[in-house]
This record gives structure tokens, sequence and C-alpha cells, in this order.
């Protein structure tokens, strides 16, 4: 039987939706085209506009657990093979090394300093290694997102367009074989015509609690964490060791990635206010910014010394229940959702496109245990 990605409206197949166009809907957009099926990629702002754009993009082989575990080790072997496809200086990605790295004042004593690259120059009291170039890697998260919806567009045509979605609108008769009513179209804002659908997904990150009372499901589900971030041109070049770190006696762990461009993302100090109506609304915190720029000095002189190039937040998407939100709704034909991925995001991105793309085309995902993030 035909599964409903492929379905006709008329002479043509009816897209799937996805709404969003951040790394999740990007991937799902790519793996689908991959098998052929064409997608319309709605997004409010542009691509990678929220997290996927501001996010550092650590990928790690081993650092997840329990039903994660599995979703990861595939994911950081698919970013591999999509360096290869998509071109590793497009995406940059490459391997690192990674290392803990404790900071204390003048007075504590120093051990480690063997293992610390030398623009490391912060007072530290233990140095240690996380993970090699075997286990962890790193990929530029709104290129890596840019470039999957670019190759959808080469393979299949699928599209990105900017619009606002308001709902979804369900067949008037129930699906002959399930007995349960599918979505047909989907609604946008601004007067546009519904967009007609094989199959609906929503992937919005933070903002797709909002989404889940399109599917009669219970809201407050996924909610956003606020992450602040900054980007760095240090004064001299830093080699690409990705440090994970205690400042502050120990009430602040910044962490610090270069960049195969020559700049350093800096991130840390969340907190909790209120989620924005979009991304474009979001802003940092000037007092946790300015604090980061503080510890990044501390951290570095040649970041002290540096300029600062962004100063940027964005909301990471948190699944109440821990584990994300990954498939078909309950009692709904042909509506799935993807989000609440947390810090993992981008790490997480391309294996959960690639069963999304199972599930909606096979009704099943033939490489992992999909069922512990079921509904």
């Amino acid at each position: 039987a035909k599964s409903e990605a492929q379905a006709t409206s008329g002479d043509s197949p009816a897209p799937v939706v996805i709404c969003g166009a951040g790394i999740i809907g990007c991937s799902v957009a790519y793996y689908l085209a991959k098998r052929g099926v064409r997608s319309i990629l709605l997004e409010r702002v542009s691509i990678a506009s929220a997290a996927s754009g501001k996010a550092g993009g650590f990928l790690a082989l081993d650092w997840c657990s329990g039903a994660l575990n599995s979703l990861a080790r595939e994911s950081f072997r698919l970013h591999e093979e999509l360096a290869s496809e998509l071109g590793a200086d497009v995406i940059d990605y490459r391997r690192l090394d990674t290392l803990s790295v404790v900071f204390g004042n003048s007075s504590q004593s120093h051990s480690g300093a063997s293992d610390l690259p030398d623009w490391v120059t912060g007072r530290v009291t233990e140095c240690g290694l996380l993970g090699s170039q075997s286990s962890t890697a790193q990929v530029h998260p709104g290129k890596l997102t840019a470039a999957l919806a670019r190759k959808a567009a080469e393979l299949v045509g699928s599209e990105v367009r900017i619009a606002t979605v308001t709902g979804l609108q369900w067949s008037s008769e129930p699906d002959p074989a399930t007995g349960q009513f599918r979505v047909s179209h989907v609604l946008v804002s601004g007067g546009q015509p519904p967009i007609a659908c094989s199959a609906v997904v929503l992937a919005m990150g933070p903002w797709t609690d909002a989404g889940l009372a399109w599917l009669s499901q219970p809201t407050g589900q996924v909610r956003g964490h606020r992450a602040h971030s900054l980007v760095v041109q240090p004064a001299e070049p830093v080699s690409p060791h990705a440090l994970f770190t205690q400042m502050d006696a120990g009430r602040a762990s910044p962490e610090f990635y270069p960049r195969p461009d020559g700049t350093v993302y800096v991130c840390g100090l969340g907190d909790d206010p209120p989620l924005p109506d979009s991304s474009d609304l979001v802003k940092p915190d000037e007092k946790r910014s300015d604090r980061l720029w503080r510890l990044a000095a501390a951290c570095s002189d040649r970041l002290g010394r540096g300029r600062l190039l962004a100063r940027q937040a964005c909301y990471l998407p948190l699944a109440e229940r821990g584990l994300p939100l990954i498939g078909r709704a309950p009692g709904k034909h042909n509506a799935f959702v993807a989000a609440g991925h947390s810090c993992w995001g981008i790490l997480n991105g391309p294996a959960t496109g690639r069963m999304l793309a199972d599930l909606i085309l096979d009704g099943r995902c033939g490489f992992i245990d999909h069922r512990p993030f079921a509904f």
C-alpha cells in the first residue's frame, strides 16, 4: 500500500509540511528527500533563527545515557556521513579533543598543566581528558541546518517558506484504514491559503507546546530554557580543544568551542524568563552576557584581548519527561512531533530526522527502537 506521503493530490503528490526550519525540521526534510519525498518547511523568521543558529555544535559519541544513548551514537555516525555528503568545509565539521578544566584562585596549587592548550592562561587546578578525536567532534549548527535544507531542495524540490502557522485543518471523513482523521491542510497567517499536506511534522523547538493543542494533546510537555553565548575573535589563533570548565569557585560552568573559522564560541549562564512569541524577540540578559565575557577573559588572555563579535541567547527546548518527543501523535493518522531535545538537539538532529522519515513513510523505524521517544 502507498504510504500517506505518497498519496496524490491531483496529479502530484502532496508534500509533507514541516513546521519549523531548525536542525530537527531540516533533518526531517533532508532524509525525506533522500527517499524521494518533497517537503515544505514553514518557518516564522528564517532558517536556524532560534537555537539551531546560536548553539555550540558540540557532538559526543557516548555522553548520553538510557534511550538517548542509541540515538546519539547513530547520530554521531550520521554527522560524519553528512560531512562527507555536504562537505566538511561547508558545515565546519571536524573531530577534536575535549577537556575538563577547573579554574581556581592564585593561591591554589596548579596541576595538570601539561595537558592544557597554550591559549588557556587562567589559574588551573585540575585538567583532564573528557573526549578524544574518536569520541567528540563539532559542527557549525547554522551552516549544517542551511545545508540540509539546500540539499533537500536540490534532491526533490523541497522548499522553505516564511510563514506563521496558526493551526491544522482536518479531513471531513476518517481514514478508511485506521479510522482516524487526518491532517489535510496546514493553516498560516496573513491571508495565505491553507497548504495541502500528506503529513505534518511539528518541529518548533520550545514553541512546539503551542502546537500540541492543535493535536488535542496535553500542553506543558515542552518548555524553553534560555542559554547565553558569545562569539569571540581571539587576539591570536587557538588550538581545537573544546573546554568544559568550572570557574568562579564552581558557581559558573562556561563551555568554550574553538571553531574552524578561527572564532571561539562561549556559552553558559542560563535562566528561565518567559518564552517570547518568536525567535526574533529573544534577547540576552545584559548582566549575564557581561559576566560570560569576563569569564572568557579569565580563561584566556587571547580571548580577553580579542574582539567580541556577538552577544546572543536562545531557548533550549526541554521535554518535561526528560526524553524528547519523537513520533506520531496519539490517535492522529498523519501528524508527527519532534521536539524537546534540550542541549543535544544538534547532536541528535540527524538521527531524529531519519527516524521521522522512516515513521512517516514506513510506519516504523528500521535502525533504532523508537518506542522510548513515542508519546
